[in-house]
């Protein structure tokens, strides 16, 4: 069994006023460790009690919230049809948010559901990033990555030929395809279950089948097996992975090293609060080597550090 070390955390900010009346949906760290949160008044029904919306014929109200330097600020966008899973910030001056969903009703006609907002809330650009997104991650560079469930993998929503169906796209930031993993054979990505990058710009992915973890750089990808259970999220820093998984009503946080070719458990974590709890978040998010947690209205941040 390995050990459980205990970590001291107190909260970056308090969401307490603005969760009142909203739910939260999305939260990112940001180019400069700035957060976002983007919240919803209401959430669209599911189709036929299964499947998410994408365009709605009823108006939603969103609002993203920005926290950089200590100072908060509140970007209400009230009159939006289309169903928000996600934030991501582009560059200092735009923020995008995503559809986890977009139907192909027919080549003139398919919907395009990724909308790059600015800092007042004018639309400036949409473009399409494919159904079944799992997770999206924007690159220090702008590059936009996507990840995708089975649906988006294998097809749903119209989608005969999906754009996901590698399971990782890479685009530029107005959409234009960049890379993908179709001319890697050496794995098939079912599910791309966790996304992000490292400081020397290599994008990092976990996939569930084959339970690999692979880090893609230049068109070459290295694969590198993983003990354990997998993550949703995680952060890397060198050689050291710490990696986040919530399922069966349960969380755990993990410490991950490379030994060979495989990444082995060293140690479990646990973030403790100062009410002396464990943090047990309801959405996180990644950024090279760090971790972002929303626990009910509270929002706390873990670095994670090499030994090297």
């Amino acid at each position: 069994m390995k050990p459980t070390v205990q970590i001291p955390v107190t909260p970056l900010a308090n969401l307490h006023e603005e969760l009142k009346q909203a739910t939260p949906l999305s939260i990112a760290i940001g180019h400069h460790n700035d957060i976002f949160v983007l919240l919803a008044k209401e959430q669209p029904p599911l189709i036929n009690g299964s499947f998410p919306a994408t365009v709605t014929e009823e108006s939603y109200s969103y609002q993203v919230i920005h926290l950089k330097d200590g100072q908060k600020t509140v970007l209400h966008l009230p009159e939006e049809t289309w169903n928000y899973h996600y934030i991501l910030p582009i560059d200092d001056e735009h923020i995008m948010l995503v559809c986890a969903r977009s139907y192909y009703h027919n080549a003139e006609n398919i919907e395009e559901n990724a909308r790059v907002y600015d800092k007042n809330g004018h639309l400036i650009r949409s473009f399409c990033l494919g159904d079944g997104i799992e997770h999206v991650y924007v690159t220090k560079n702008q590059e936009i990555w996507t990840g995708y469930f089975d649906e988006g993998v294998i097809g749903n929503y119209g989608w005969e030929e999906p754009i996901g169906r590698s399971g990782l796209v890479g685009w530029d930031a107005f959409g234009h395809k960049l890379d993908s993993l179709e001319e890697d054979k050496e794995y098939s990505i079912f599910e791309c279950l966790a996304l992000n990058s490292d400081a020397d710009g290599r994008i990092w992915f976990y996939f569930s089948i084959d339970s690999k973890i692979g880090v893609r750089k230049e068109g070459r990808t290295v694969y590198y097996s993983l003990e354990g259970m997998g993550f949703q999220s995680f952060a890397v820093d060198g050689e050291t992975v710490v990696g986040y998984q919530g399922r069966w009503g349960r969380r755990f946080l993990f410490e991950l090293q490379l030994e060979g070719d495989e990444f082995k458990i060293v140690q479990n974590i646990e973030l403790i609060k100062p009410n002396g709890l464990p943090v047990e978040p309801q959405l996180v998010n990644n950024r090279e080597n760090m971790l972002l947690f929303l626990d009910d209205d509270e929002l706390y941040m873990y670095e994670v550090k090499s030994e090297a």
